[in-house]
């Protein structure tokens, strides 16, 4: 993977900005090569080419398509299982497929600890509570860390049950063109377009890489800023450390809109151990970056039952 590849895969999002509502980075499906060409300088055939050995690696495996939480009636919780080792993990990940209401779940290691990260759907107390009586009991240590409120965009508008039948169908082919999705609801091309655009911009459901896709290897930096920093300076300078560096949006990481502290995030490719800490040092020279927190992801898996069930 070089930075042409880091380049295209930035560019997935319409924006090239990278967003994680529950923890998966959202995609955008309506990126064509041509798009993606235009922004990395190289032929559509390039780009065409490259995606195709992406996919052939693993990297790139498929699509997945999630239902916002809130259409059904429930919020989102994250919670972090402390784990030792990749044993306990996989244990883990296997015993989560038996607990209602767990929608993903991702492994990460930063510098404090490793953890298995934990979302979970919540529509009311109870059931949340009941969730994490069995989380705790079925964590390594016996303990759990949170819950903490993990905030995704709702969905702005009435779905209907055109509209359902049409999520359904998009999960069901999540990397389906819009001839193939109209043909498997039974709808005309016109509408399937249309709803398929109002899906997408209302936030009903969103488009990720599947769970079978292998982990990139990438690090999460976060730097928290001085109070008096200048962000979009600071932005610029950071952009000149990292030489490849995906910039995580504002609503990216599950903060609210009212409670994003002074904080830059972005996803780097982790070469060599050395280099990283290279950017790092870079980065904590400059004029207004307080600290740095590395965050690296070594497995995710998706639990959809609970969404599936649910679906009008």
């Amino acid at each position: 993977m070089d930075a042409l590849d880091f380049a295209i895969y930035r560019y997935l999002s319409h924006d090239g900005l990278a967003r994680f509502w529950a923890s998966r980075r959202v995609i955008d499906p309506r990126v064509s090569a041509r798009e993606i060409a235009e922004q990395v300088g190289l032929s559509e055939a390039g780009v065409r080419a490259r995606l195709r050995v992406l996919r052939d690696r693993g990297l790139l495996r498929g699509s997945a398509v999630n239902v916002n939480p809130s259409l059904l009636g429930a919020s989102v919780l994250v919670v972090e299982v402390p784990v030792r080792n990749p044993r306990e993990s996989d244990r883990l990940f296997r015993d989560l497929a038996s607990v209602d209401g767990v929608l993903f779940a991702r492994d990460l290691m930063d510098e404090e600890d490793r953890k298995v990260s934990v979302y979970l759907a919540s529509e009311n107390p109870s059931a949340t509570s009941r969730r994490l009586s069995l989380l705790r009991r079925l964590a390594p240590a016996g303990s759990i860390r949170g819950p903490r409120p993990y905030w995704i965009p709702p969905c702005e508008r009435e779905m209907t049950p055109l509209d359902w039948k049409l999520v359904r169908v998009f999960r069901a082919h999540p990397d389906g063109g819009i001839a193939e999705l109209a043909s498997a609801a039974g709808v005309s091309l016109k509408t399937t377009a249309r709803r398929f655009g109002l899906a997408l911009d209302s936030n009903a459901c969103w488009w990720s890489h599947s769970s079978d896709s292998e982990e990139w290897p990438l690090a999460l930096l976060t730097f928290v800023l001085d109070s008096g920093a200048d962000v979009p300076v600071l932005t610029k300078q950071v952009v000149a450390c990292c030489e490849s560096w995906i910039p995580v949006a504002p609503d990216g990481l599950g903060s609210p809109p009212d409670d994003r502290g002074r904080a830059l995030a972005g996803l780097v490719p982790v070469g060599t151990p050395s280099s990283l800490e290279r950017v790092v040092r870079q980065v904590l020279s400059l004029d207004g970056v307080a600290d740095v927190r590395r965050t690296f992801g070594l497995r995710s898996a998706a639990f959809p039952s609970w969404i599936d069930e649910r679906i009008p």
